[in-house]
């Protein structure tokens, strides 16, 4: 592995810094394109929400889920990847191996675990593979879908990825050539970000302009590719939540109206079990200011007792996990049943409110 280089001020990797930057409106947006959300968040449940919808579909949506996240993440790093070295990729003269370092570089800085090549072909064929390991995903459904990008991003085409647990937290991944089906070619589509000012406050390093309170909450193992919040022990990645709100909306197209409720009680449910990422029951500025670290938008108000809760979250985004976070933190803090509705504006402004069953 090459060396790990971090700020002279606050000790944050610099390959991080330089993909990230914080506004002062809620959001982390990519560095080089501020049209390109990201969020960086707690990752230990995101495939049980998948799973827990699946349940409650009664049919399997793991490979759907892996394509969409593949053909968002595509358009993602369309942006991100020079066209020359794409161009470089499809011509042979750089080889695949070489490319994919560089990415799997890119995954063990965002904490999406560590990437080992295992082979590859590439004669333009349908006999063409691509085959890796990855040791304690965040997500093997987010992770397998970021190979299928990675790789259709650089040779173009559509791919399909398969997995194999081969043993504990290790998975072996394979991408071939497919044909993706007409949702996801025709109706997947990444919202570019419009930025917008905002009064979030946060203190920054005087060196690279990070968060100062990252470098304390966070501990970084880039050889192994794993981020851990020290304050509540949950792993961290750093996620486009455009991608993800995106993914729910075509599962709702292809599955049906009933999706975003049901992502929203898996959430609530994972939540009342004991997974808090953040504590609402905090005061308001504190609250505001782990939102903000997160890239998940700038709260405006909070209240949260016995009688209920409610939200208003300007600029929101990934818009049902929040709303199922809320709704549990609610349940976990009173233990109490409850009833949520939320609304959504053109903007982006969340409104949740959260009462007694």
């Amino acid at each position: 592995m090459s060396e790990v280089y971090t700020c002279d001020g606050c000790g944050m990797p610099d390959v991080f810094v330089q993909m990230t930057t914080w506004l002062d409106n809620g959001d982390i947006a990519q560095e080089l394109n501020h049209e390109l959300r990201v969020a960086f968040i707690e990752s230990d449940k995101i495939d049980a929400v998948f799973w827990e919808v699946e349940k409650a579909i009664g049919m399997p949506i793991d490979h759907l889920v892996i394509n969409l996240v593949g053909r968002g993440l595509e358009l993602y790093l369309d942006a991100l990847i020079p066209p020359p070295l794409k161009e470089m990729v499809r011509n042979r003269t750089m080889d695949i191996p070489t490319f994919a370092e560089t990415i799997f570089g890119l995954a063990h800085n965002m904490g999406y675990g560590k990437f080992e090549f295992l082979g590859y072909r590439y004669e333009e064929d349908d006999d063409d593979f691509l085959k890796i390991r990855i040791t304690k995903p965040f997500s093997v459904l987010e992770t397998s879908g970021a190979i299928v990008g990675a790789i259709t991003s650089a040779t173009g085409g559509e791919n399909l990825v398969t997995y194999e647990q081969v043993s504990p937290e290790v998975f072996e991944m394979t991408a071939r050539w497919t044909t993706y089906p007409e949702i996801i070619k025709e109706r997947l589509e990444i919202k570019l970000h419009k930025e917008e000012k905002g009064d979030v406050e946060l203190e920054r390093c005087h060196t690279c302009g990070t968060p100062l309170r990252l470098a304390p909450m966070c501990r970084w193992d880039i050889e192994n590719g794993v981020i851990m919040n020290a304050e509540n022990g949950y792993r961290m990645a750093v996620l486009g939540p455009g991608l993800m709100d995106t993914v729910f909306e075509a599962l709702e197209w292809e599955l049906g109206e009933e999706v975003p409720d049901l992502v929203v009680d898996a959430q609530r449910r994972l939540v009342r079990e004991g997974f808090t990422p953040i504590d609402f029951t905090q005061d308001f500025q504190e609250t505001r200011t782990h939102l903000a670290l997160r890239g998940l938008g700038n709260l405006r108000e909070l209240r949260m007792e016995e009688g209920g809760a409610a939200m208003r979250l300007d600029n929101s985004c990934m818009q049902l996990l929040i709303v199922g976070l809320l709704q549990g933190s609610y349940e976990q803090a009173y233990d109490i049943d409850s009833h949520v509705e939320w609304e959504l504006s053109e903007e982006g402004s969340l409104r949740v409110e959260v009462t007694p069953s």
